[in-house]
């Protein structure tokens, strides 16, 4: 066992109040408890949950591999084996959510339904972003969204990514968050 053993808090109230106001603002669109999304990137299922709250359907995508992105804060503090493990208590009471336990690239194949909304938060990459966007926007519904985490100087290439693949988004919000309505 390693030394990492504890949990990295994600989502504080402040990342918290970021993922509510998209959630509010899909709302102001549509109802997102009509909504099927899919999360990529789950932790310890803190964003998970509350997407659960307030959404039909959530598939999650994560693969829970230690030292997948060495620039990400999450990977320096508990054995991605152990979030995991927290990832499934924190989801336990929900019958709405779903996961594929692999890499997003891969796990793309064992989507076989269209979305609403898909929210990108895992590898923080320029490239993985851009594929990631690549990859799952034809199984987004016409008139859905696609959103994701860290659209924020500190993650330019998150940045890059986005607006080279989609242009600037609809909007931000406060946990750096981002949201595309696709027309």
């Amino acid at each position: 066992m390693s030394a990492k053993n504890k949990l990295y808090v994600m989502r504080n109230e402040k990342y918290l109040q970021g993922l509510v106001s998209l959630i509010e603002h899909i709302n102001t669109i549509i109802p997102t408890n009509q909504l099927t999304m899919i999360e990529i990137g789950a932790y310890a299922g803190e964003s998970t949950t509350l997407f659960a709250q307030h959404f039909k359907e959530v598939i999650t995508i994560d693969p829970f591999m230690n030292d997948y992105d060495p620039k990400d804060v999450t990977c320096q503090f508990m054995d991605l084996e152990l979030v995991y493990e927290k990832f499934l208590e924190n989801i336990k009471p929900f019958n709405n959510i779903s996961h594929i336990k692999d890499i997003s690239d891969k796990a793309i194949f064992e989507i076989d339904k269209k979305v609403d909304f898909v929210y990108i938060d895992g590898l923080h990459t320029y490239e993985q972003v851009k594929n990631d966007i690549a990859n799952y926007k034809p199984f987004i519904n016409e008139n859905g969204f696609i959103g994701g985490h860290d659209y924020h100087s500190v993650w330019q290439g998150v940045m890059d990514a986005v607006n080279e693949s989609l242009g600037e988004p609809d909007r931000n919000f406060v946990d750096t968050s981002w949201i595309k309505q696709l027309k």
